[in-house]
């Protein structure tokens, strides 16, 4: 299956020239979307020729004569270039792994990239586990050098390195294989996320409960640039962080809902400058610290680069970056259910470029939700799909790097490893 995240990516990395090209390109009224969706519909079920030929042999051994409904109906999708078929979305076959080892709340999980057999979690007594998902799935190690709630994990592209952050003050980057402490870095006030720079993986990004933004080296440990947060008086901490690697964007969510974009001016794999670029005062509407915070190559709404803000309040809301100079533009926002606590938002997998943006997050009410937040009702958001199997509030998610397993946690300690359902996924990306 053809990872989107990566398409995109790369797709991010062509020129504005070849972007404008590709969206313009048509063939029979079909967009370049629309192509690729065809295309790998075709790979799985065959082309319409191949599906029309099998159909006129089975009319002709068939004694009756006749063309089943459901034939018919199939024959008159194809016959579109451009329709595609309608993937059932996000179907998942019970679960693969439960995690129990934990006794207090886990307050964050992380698959690995590029890879699905690591996955990572934290919890509130500042404990950080490791484990192997596999056939025998088992957890590989325990990092127990926090001392209270751990608030963020990343990895590193090749997952050779994991980042903590914790409340403590400490943020921490371990070496995944031997789970030996490479390096500690230590905040006045409590390190409330963290993030490896996409480009240059020499670098991090450690935001505080003061409000500050601090850059480090891994390899000296010393920090290369440093920023304060100010919103009409409020420098009162961040709540999560995301990047985009292609421009050296840095959006940093802060406790009054609102989102500043940084710039990181690197040359030589040296920050020369962590330029502010301006703030995007409360686009939930109501101002509440920022639970999660989340950068997309591709999102549908915003038909390119995307953002996922979810905040304390109950909202949730998808960004368009619109310039190089840090401007956001909402272009969808949804009204969650009440919970008591921060629950993470992240976005699913992209079944079909035609299809609106989903995103996953958990509930207070010991449920995982799948929902589509561009149709409304009267209760919120349209629920796609509800997986049911924790006992206590789940207030995280992570996807899989081949988007196969799904993770979410709980305020029991409990970690569940989902399986898709593969014979419901629908490969046209």
């Amino acid at each position: 299956m053809i990872n989107v995240g990566l398409r995109g990516y790369l797709w991010d990395k062509k020129p504005r020239e070849a972007k404008v090209a590709r969206e313009l390109w048509t063939c029979n009224s079909a967009t370049y979307h629309d192509y690729r969706g065809f295309i790998g519909y075709a790979k799985e079920y065959g082309f319409p020729d191949q599906q029309l030929s099998r159909m006129a042999r089975r009319v002709t051994n068939d004694s009756v004569g006749s063309v089943e409904p459901s034939d018919m109906s199939f024959a008159s999708s194809m016959a579109s270039f451009s329709s595609g078929p309608q993937p059932v979305p996000y179907h998942f076959a019970g679960m693969k792994q439960i995690f129990d080892d934990s006794k207090v709340p886990v307050t964050v999980v992380c698959f690995g990239r590029l890879s699905s057999d690591l996955l990572a979690w934290g919890t509130a007594d500042g404990v950080v586990r490791v484990a192997i998902i596999g056939d025998e799935s088992y957890v590989m190690h325990e990092f127990r050098r926090h001392t209270r709630a751990v608030t963020e994990i990343d990895w590193t592209l090749d997952n050779s390195c994991l980042l903590t952050s914790s409340l403590d003050g400490t943020t921490c980057m371990w070496l995944a294989n031997s789970g030996r402490l490479a390096r500690t870095f230590t905040t006045e006030s409590g390190a409330l996320s963290c993030r490896f720079h996409q480009v240059n993986q020499n670098l991090i990004m450690v935001g505080t409960a003061a409000g500050e933004v601090e850059v480090f080296n891994c390899s000296t440990g010393m920090s290369q640039g440093y920023s304060v947060l100010y919103s009409a008086g409020y420098p009162e901490g961040l709540g999560a962080c995301a990047m985009c690697c292609s421009n050296n964007m840095l959006y940093v969510g802060d406790t009054q809902g609102n989102v500043h974009s940084y710039r990181c001016d690197i040359k030589d794999g040296v920050l020369q400058a962590l330029s502010f670029l301006g703030r995007t005062v409360c686009p939930t509407g109501k101002p509440a610290e920022v639970s999660s915070l989340m950068h997309t190559a591709y999102c549908v709404h915003a038909k390119g680069p995307g953002l996922l803000l979810s905040s304390a309040n109950n909202s949730v809301c998808i960004l368009k970056p619109l310039d190089a100079a840090g401007k956001l533009e909402v272009v969808a926002k949804a009204q969650m259910p009440i919970a008591a606590r921060k629950i993470k938002a992240i976005f699913c997998p992209t079944l079909n470029y035609n299809e609106p943006e989903y995103i996953a997050m958990g509930g207070e009410d010991t449920g995982v939700y799948v929902y589509d937040i561009t149709r409304k009702t009267k209760r919120g958001p349209t629920i796609v799909n509800k997986l049911q199997g924790h006992l206590a509030p789940v207030v995280d998610v992570s996807w899989s790097y081949d988007e196969c397993l799904f993770a979410s946690c709980d305020c029991d300690g409990v970690v569940i490893v989902w399986k898709r359902d593969k014979g419901m996924q629908y490969q046209g990306s």
